[in-house]
């Protein structure tokens, strides 16, 4: 089967049944399952199960009593995180802004607020072009650079009262969740951009907003703990190419930086303005 082009988002998602298991399944836990590096199988009770194949092709098999609201989501990450590591792309967990002409890549956990300092930085007009899983093409002879991914940021309802934006006539995410979709209708980034940095977000309870350079072996340290969905990605065999990206992306001058943010709503334009200090570093 003939792949998509590595720099494309396009690929065909269908609703159909799904095996139960894969066929000669090479590495096989508790809610995944591998086959070389092109078959991956998610089952998830009481969501179903999705089948993705040669980082192109997707089949949902729902379960009869499914939440859609969260198979949308699982869609719109792991899966299509899954989809990048198949088609050779490197997905990273963060949030994607686009800063004079040049893409940066604010990374962390899960919670670490990747998305509401996106939304300050958008609120000073500059565009933010993937959200929770940011694709990254190494393809050689070519600039590293950030794919176009979905444009809209997830927002808790607390972070939304901390940018001041009501959540009325907001699309909630999770039917079960305070979660909402913040759209941006103008100025929507639609081709790739060269990756310039990468900013990890560390949360802390109090002290000072700062930042720091990360060099050498703590800066490919950095990246690979922002590597999105690892344990698949081990599993389909990715691991000696992650690393080659990695350590390709340091050496071809993408700086990467820690962020130390405290837990305080007032501390916000002050790390909006140090993200910002990177792209002259």
């Amino acid at each position: 089967m003939e792949r998509p082009a590595r720099g494309t988002c396009r690929h065909r998602l269908s609703a159909g049944q799904g095996p139960p298991h894969l066929e000669a399944a090479d590495h096989i836990a508790p809610i995944f399952e591998t086959q070389g590096h092109d078959h991956y199988l998610l089952r998830l009770p009481g969501t179903g199960r999705m089948l993705v194949r040669h980082g192109c092709e997707v089949t949902v098999e729902p379960d009869s009593d499914a939440d859609l609201t969260a198979i949308r989501a699982i869609l719109t990450g792991p899966i299509q995180s899954v989809l990048w590591h198949q088609r050779g792309l490197l997905p990273l967990h963060a949030t994607a802004v686009v800063v004079d002409g040049r893409a940066i890549a604010l990374g962390g956990p899960s919670g670490s607020g990747k998305s509401t300092l996106a939304a300050r930085l958008s609120a000073t007009g500059h565009m933010p072009m993937a959200d929770g899983v940011c694709a990254i093409d190494m393809a050689d002879g070519k600039p590293i650079s950030v794919l176009p991914g979905i444009p809209h940021l997830q927002l808790w309802r607390d972070a939304l009262d901390r940018l001041g934006i009501a959540a009325d006539g907001l699309t909630r995410i999770l039917s079960t969740k305070q979660k909402f979709l913040l759209e941006r209708r103008d100025g929507l980034v639609d081709v790739q951009q060269p990756l310039a940095a990468v900013v990890v977000i560390l949360r802390r309870i109090s002290g000072e907003v700062a930042i720091e350079r990360l060099c050498g072996v703590a800066a490919v340290t950095a990246l690979r703990n922002n590597v999105h969905l690892q344990r698949p990605a081990r599993a389909l065999g990715r691991d000696p190419a992650i690393f080659a990206a990695l350590t390709r992306m340091v050496s071809a001058g993408v700086t990467v930086w820690r962020l130390r943010i405290p837990d305080d709503p007032a501390c916000l334009d002050a790390a909006a303005a140090q993200v910002l200090t990177v792209l002259g570093a």
